[in-house]
């Protein structure tokens, strides 16, 4: 709900700023070096030279790189010279603005690919290891997950019950997401062999499903009322499915349903979970 209330005070600024103008919105974006596309993103909200950024955090880092990618590729994109970009910091209902230029934007983000792709350059972990292509071959986080797993002994030793300070336990947390990153890619790779050792292949049977409904109440003999009792609705699907037949949007579909079926319908209870700022 509150991550709900701080997307509609970002939405409330970029339709203030935009003025009734066309606002692209999620869009993604490539950015192109000597007519080759080197690197692509998506960006939160943009609108005729104003580059729009959503910051959930807490904390004010330098988005500057990040922005330069965007802007840079927005800049190719409809050969414009710059653009004001806009961070809407929502935990504080604060606004940072500031207007890179086409060069400068171009000169930053090739300045970053080019480290990237730096043989000689050593890679290091960061709070950012998550949207990392590389994560999978990254030694430095290969190193790390294997420094970890030497000293489980020595971590053990720990109390996490005891940490009260939110700083730490952020730290924590981003070693945490770090290790769990590099753990799936290991897993993953683990299918493409036939041995590990330590470690024996076993396969368990897939979960049955049913393909035609229709088909499965006129064979299984049941009647109509005890075959509903064994049925399941998804609820975005029969929203789509009321949407289609009506000929109405998917949000004015959901508004009727809501409506029509609230009496036998319940909603889930809420989920608490910690998402990465941006």
């Amino acid at each position: 709900m509150k991550y709900e209330q701080e997307a509609v005070l970002a939405a409330e600024y970029i339709r203030k700023i935009a003025n009734g103008k066309k606002i692209e919105a999620e869009q993604e974006v490539t950015f192109h070096r000597d007519g080759k596309e080197v690197t692509f993103g998506t960006f939160d909200a943009y609108c005729e030279g104003h580059l729009f950024d959503l910051k959930t955090g807490r904390e004010r880092r330098n988005y500057v790189p990040q922005m330069a990618v965007y802007v840079a590729a927005i800049c190719q994109r409809d050969n414009i010279d710059k653009i004001e970009v806009h961070l809407f910091y929502s935990a504080f209902n604060r606004v940072e603005k500031f207007t890179l230029t086409r060069e400068e934007a171009e000169e930053l983000s090739f300045g970053i690919i080019d480290a990237v792709n730096d043989p000689t350059r050593s890679p290091n972990t960061s709070e950012y290891c998550n949207w990392c292509a590389r994560k999978g071959s990254c030694t430095a986080l290969n190193t790390m997950s294997l420094t970890v797993a030497e000293k489980l002994e020595l971590v053990s030793k720990y109390d996490i019950g005891t940490i009260t300070d939110p700083v730490i336990m952020g730290q924590y947390r981003e070693v945490a997401d770090a290790v769990e990153c590099w753990a799936k890619e290991v897993k993953s790779k683990c299918g493409d062999f036939d041995e590990i050792q330590g470690y024996s292949k076993t396969t368990r049977k897939g979960k049955k499903s049913i393909t035609d409904i229709t088909g499965a109440l006129i064979h299984s003999g049941l009647p109509s009322e005890q075959f509903v009792k064994a049925c399941t609705i998804s609820y975005p699907k029969l929203k789509k499915q009321f949407a289609e037949h009506t000929g109405v949007s998917e949000e004015e579909a959901d508004k009727e349903l809501t409506h029509r079926i609230s009496s036998v319908t319940k909603e889930g209870r809420p989920v608490n979970y910690w998402r990465k700022d941006k």
